[in-house]
């Protein structure tokens, strides 16, 4: 049975405006960010700073294998947050070789 839209015109009564069709061959699925093929995902990848690279390594393990966030990410951003005197973490806190003890607390 197909599907009838109705338009409302102020009245107590709608009418029937259009029929739709059930069954849409030519409709096209929704592409997702994981759709991409993976040099996309590589290149998004390298222009996000440490704290959002972070966060996309940890959603799949595609990602996790994907995303750097290395040494010279971790120092870009601490060289960032500096220069926009924003809080910085002290040098006893920082783990650079780790990202589960790089910074951690000292920086929300």
């Amino acid at each position: 049975m197909a599907s009838i839209l109705f338009r409302n015109r102020g009245t107590a009564s709608a009418k029937p405006t259009e029929q739709m069709p059930t069954d849409t061959p030519t409709a096209k699925p929704k592409m997702t960010f994981l759709d991409l093929p993976p040099e996309i995902h590589l290149l998004i990848s390298e222009l996000l700073i440490y704290p959002d690279a972070l966060a996309l390594k940890r959603t799949s393990r595609r990602f996790h294998y994907l995303v750097d966030t290395g040494v010279k990410l971790k120092i870009d951003w601490l060289v960032e947050r500096r220069r926009l005197h924003l809080e910085c973490p002290n040098d006893q806190r920082c783990d650079l070789g780790s990202d589960l003890r790089f910074c951690r607390g000292s920086v929300k």
